[in-house]
C-alpha cells in the first residue's frame, strides 16, 4: 500500500504515482495507433459504434477523433466539443480485486495485493480520463465490497480512496463470488479480474461461462511473487498457509522440483482452460512493469474488432 507518509497527507490517490503516470502516457500512445477511424479515445467499447441518434456534447479530450468535434459549437463559443451519441453512453468497465490472505504474499511493501491495487487504480484512472463507467467488486468468499459503475470524478476518487483502505486477509473461494459478480454486471460490460487464481475448482469454469451468458469480455490478470514462481528457498523451512494460518515444515531441496512442477501445470490448464473459452489470461509477476498489463488490456480490445 502506500506508504505511511502519504496516508497521514490525505492522499486518496497515493497509488497513481508521478511513475505509473508517466507509464500510463506512454500507453496512451501505443493505444492511439491501435484505436482508429470510428473509435473514440483510447479504449471506447467494441460494441459501440457511433450511431445516427445524437446523445449530447462533451468537452475534447486528448485522443479524441476530431471528425466529431462540432466546428459550429467552436466557432460560438471558442471551446472544442465533441458529438457524443447514443450507443457512446453505455461503456462498462468492472474491475474485481481478489482481497483473499494468499494475495499478502510478497515483500513487505509490494506484495501481490499491493501490486494487484496499483493495477486497479491505473485501470480505474485510465476509465475516468476516457469518461467510462467503471465499477469495483473486491472478494474473498463472499463478495466483500461492491460499487456500481459510474464516470464521474467523485466516483473516481471514491474508488481510489477505498483501495487505500483494503488490506489482504480470509480464505478465497472464487466461483460463488465470479457467480454474483456475473448477476450484478451489465450485459456486454468488460470485466478485469486480479488474483492469482490458485484455488479453482469444479465451479470455476462455471463461474466463468457466467459471465459469457451475459455476452461480457472478460481478462484474467494472475499476479505472483517471484518467490513462487523461483522457490528460492533453502534447507528447511517453515510454510504459513496465509488464508488458513496452517503451518507445514518441508525440506526444500526435497519439493522444490514437485511444486516447480505443479506450478507450471496449473497456469498451463488455465490458459489452457481461457484459451478455450476465447478469455484472456495474462500471467504478471510483481517485478513485471505495469505498462506490460496494461498494453495486455489494450491488445485484447483491439483484437475484438
Amino acid at each position: 500500500m502506500a506508504d505511511k507518509k502519504d496516508r497521514k497527507k490525505g492522499h486518496a490517490n497515493a497509488y497513481l504515482t508521478p511513475r505509473t503516470l508517466d507509464a500510463l502516457r506512454n500507453i496512451e500512445m501505443v493505444a492511439r495507433s491501435m484505436v482508429e477511424g470510428t473509435l473514440t479515445g483510447l479504449h471506447r467499447s467494441p460494441y459501440h459504434g457511433f450511431s445516427s441518434e445524437f446523445s449530447e456534447y462533451r468537452k475534447y479530450c486528448p485522443g479524441d477523433s476530431v471528425k466529431y468535434v462540432d466546428w459550429q459549437a467552436y466557432a460560438r463559443t471558442d471551446r472544442y466539443y465533441v458529438k457524443q451519441f447514443e450507443d457512446e453512453t453505455n461503456t462498462r468497465t468492472y474491475i474485481v480485486l481478489d482481497k483473499s490472505g494468499s494475495m499478502g504474499f510478497g515483500a513487505p511493501k509490494f506484495h501481490k495485493f499491493n501490486y494487484a491495487c496499483y493495477l486497479a487504480a491505473a485501470f480505474i484512472y485510465l476509465m475516468h480520463r476516457q469518461k467510462d463507467a467503471v465499477g469495483l467488486f473486491t472478494y474473498t468468499d463472499t463478495i466483500q465490497d461492491y460499487f456500481p459503475a459510474q464516470c464521474s470524478r467523485l466516483h473516481m476518487l471514491t474508488l481510489l480512496a477505498h483501495l487505500e483502505s483494503l488490506n489482504p486477509d480470509g480464505q478465497s473461494n472464487a466461483a460463488p463470488c465470479f457467480h454474483r459478480v456475473a448477476e450484478e454486471v451489465n450485459r456486454r460490460s468488460i470485466v478485469l479480474i486480479f488474483s492469482d487464481f490458485f484455488d479453482p475448482d469444479s465451479e470455476f469454469l462455471s463461474s466463468l461461462r457466467h459471465f459469457q451468458h451475459k455476452n461480457c469480455e472478460v481478462i484474467l490478470f494472475q499476479v505472483i511473487d517471484p518467490m513462487e514462481t523461483d522457490f528460492p528457498f533453502r534447507g528447511l523451512i517453515e510454510f504459513r498457509d496465509m488464508e488458513t494460518g496452517e503451518f507445514l515444515e518441508v525440506e526444500s531441496e526435497d519439493c522444490r522440483a514437485s511444486y516447480l512442477e505443479e506450478l507450471n501445470g496449473t497456469i498451463i490448464r488455465m490458459k489452457q482452460l481461457c484459451a478455450r473459452m476465447r478469455i484472456s489470461f495474462e500471467t504478471l509477476n510483481t517485478g513485471t512493469a505495469f505498462d506490460h498489463a496494461l498494453l495486455a488490456y489494450f491488445h485484447k480490445r483491439e483484437r475484438m474488432f
